[in-house]
């Protein structure tokens, strides 16, 4: 069942990626940081596949992540009201959706293990991500008069992403706890046999 992992996380990823090129470049909000994003994925899916090193991904994760929510932000600095304003109504129709990307997104990157990415690295790519999708939430409340803006990036995107990295990352610090654990006390029972 563990090898079976990185197969099965390519494959969700795969399914995002595919999702996105089917919605079409018409109807796909946000321009730039979603292509950007679905590349990223695309990437991310490959190198899990051709089992590159884990380090690398969980770089590359962060680095996605990070690249992604800056170009979100400077797109909606950008971009003129009413275009935001459609893209709002949009996100509002399908906010069941984004919330299950933010904490899918959320939880990938909580359960990368120390070994892969250190728990600094980790806690700065999501403070950054989450500092930067509530100021797109103010940015949009501000520059739309769209009152549910900020309620809406907080409620689907920025507590899912938060909330489940940190079960995740709490889960596989803990597991990692074990791990160590089970290695000290299988050390004092070989020692022990000496």
């Amino acid at each position: 069942l563990g090898a079976l992992a990185p197969v099965r996380f390519s494959l969700a990823l795969l399914v995002v990626v595919a999702a996105h090129m089917l919605r079409g470049p018409s109807s796909a909000p946000g321009g730039i940081h979603t292509s950007l994003g679905a590349a990223g994925f695309a990437v991310l899916a490959v190198a899990n596949l051709a089992q590159a090193s884990p380090r690398f991904v969980a770089r590359a994760m962060a680095l996605l992540l990070v690249c992604s929510s800056t170009l979100h932000f400077v797109s909606v600095l950008v971009r003129s009201p009413e275009a935001l304003a459609r893209d709002l109504d949009t996100f509002a129709g399908v906010g069941r959706c984004i919330t299950t990307m933010a904490a899918a997104t959320g939880a990938a990157l909580g359960a990368l293990p120390p070994s892969a990415l250190p728990p600094t690295r980790k806690l700065l790519a999501v403070g950054y991500c989450a500092c930067a999708q509530m100021c797109v939430g103010f940015i949009l409340r501000v520059r739309t008069g769209h009152e549910s803006a900020l309620p809406f990036y907080l409620l689907h995107i920025v507590l899912p992403f938060l909330a489940s990295f940190l079960a995740a990352h709490a889960a596989s610090r803990s597991s990692v706890g074990q791990n160590v654990a089970r290695r000290g006390y299988s050390m004092r029972l070989a020692c022990d046999e000496c």
